[in-house]
């Protein structure tokens, strides 16, 4: 249910019709990061690529014209909270946009910095929605491994425990990227935390070619036999209410878990043989800001910059409604362009006809 701050029938006639105004957009407000991921997209290699964030005098002015149709922002890096201001960001959204939830991927080394983080930002409005995505990828001691912290994974369980005492409004996930990296022991990680660490909230995502990172070709079978195991055993103890990732007594909860469902099937059709299934979005309901503050209309499409905030004082709807974005959104119709990347699929699923009887009858599950 929308909140006060933003009108339902703006944000309809924006979703199906006009389509001139992002939904949600992913905010990347730092790239950098305690960790060293084999399969990051970010180039840790480059001295540039930790400098020119934006500050948050500049963050306040952007968040004050994002349009009127903004639901979601995903705080994201880097490691956002390496970014010891993101409690300021997070208000700076709330206080300037329409936003109704705030989505937040981390890695969840700093679990004293997160539960503070939550804390506040429900103190600060009782209406906004909190999703934490806390990337968990393998065992114990291999995920410390692979994503170099030590003592990672009991970080990552502390922080999910932290979350799940603070309020029903804090929704903390374990998300599992299926990679080169664990595709061969899918089955015993997923035991490992729903079954030994107790977890309840678990999702997945599939690695993705982007930026410095490049899937090795021998392990894609492998990595696609994994993601659909995973994703079907989600599914299937979701149904048996083992597995809670949404609240599925509630309208909102019903329509998440369905387009969750509906994402899956649709990577799972165009990871190992790309193709055009629908129509995308992005560019138009959906788009990423760089912690520089360049604006993009997705994180694959890397060459379709569509401008620079600091060009144009901080307005991102100027630049939303600018001839690059206009030809950008062209191309991505004319081209059929498609990828696997879930936070495109959402608006993707959401902003076409064809997919709304399929979440309209989850209602009625």
């Amino acid at each position: 249910m929308l909140t006060k701050k933003a009108k339902l029938l703006h944000v309809l006639n924006n979703i199906y019709f006009k389509k001139i105004e992002p939904v949600s957009v992913v905010h990347f407000i730092t790239n950098r990061c305690n960790a060293r991921c084999s399969f990051c997209f970010i180039d840790f290699e480059d001295p540039n690529t930790f400098k020119s964030e934006l500050t948050l005098s500049e963050i306040d002015k952007l968040t004050k014209n994002l349009g009127k149709s903004l639901l979601n922002v995903n705080l994201t890096g880097g490691e956002p909270f390496a970014r010891k201001e993101i409690i300021d960001i997070a208000k700076l959204y709330i206080k300037n946009t329409t936003i109704q939830s705030i989505y937040v991927t981390t890695n969840a080394s700093l679990p004293e910095r997160v539960e503070e983080f939550a804390k506040s930002i429900i103190n600060f409005d009782k209406n906004i929605q909190l999703t934490f995505q806390i990337s968990i990828d393998d065992l114990p001691e291999r995920h410390d491994e692979v994503r170099k912290i030590q003592n990672l994974f009991d970080n990552c369980i502390e922080t999910y425990r932290r979350l799940q005492k603070i309020d029903e409004r804090v929704n903390p996930i374990i998300s599992v990227t299926v990679s080169h990296e664990n595709c061969e022991n899918i089955e015993n990680i997923f035991q490992y935390l729903t079954v030994k660490c107790k977890i309840n909230s678990l999702k997945c995502t599939i690695v993705r070619d982007e930026g410095v990172y490049k899937t090795p070709n021998e392990k894609k079978e492998k990595i696609f036999k994994a993601y659909s195991w995973l994703t079907n055993k989600i599914k299937e103890m979701s149904k048996k209410k083992k597995i809670n990732n949404y609240n599925l007594k509630s309208i909102q909860g019903k329509l998440h878990n369905k387009k969750d469902e509906i994402s899956w099937e649709m990577v799972k059709k165009m990871y190992l043989n790309p193709k055009y299934i629908s129509p995308c979005h992005a560019g138009s309901l959906f788009g990423i800001i760089s912690s520089k503050g360049l604006v993009y209309p997705c994180e694959i499409l890397e060459d379709k910059l569509l401008g620079d905030l600091r060009d144009n004082d901080m307005d991102f709807m100027k630049i939303w409604k600018n001839q690059t974005t206009s030809n950008t959104k062209k191309f991505i119709l004319n081209s059929n362009c498609n990828c696997t990347y879930e936070c495109a699929l959402t608006y993707n699923i959401l902003g076409n006809w064809r997919y709304q009887p399929h979440l309209m009858s989850s209602v009625f599950d």
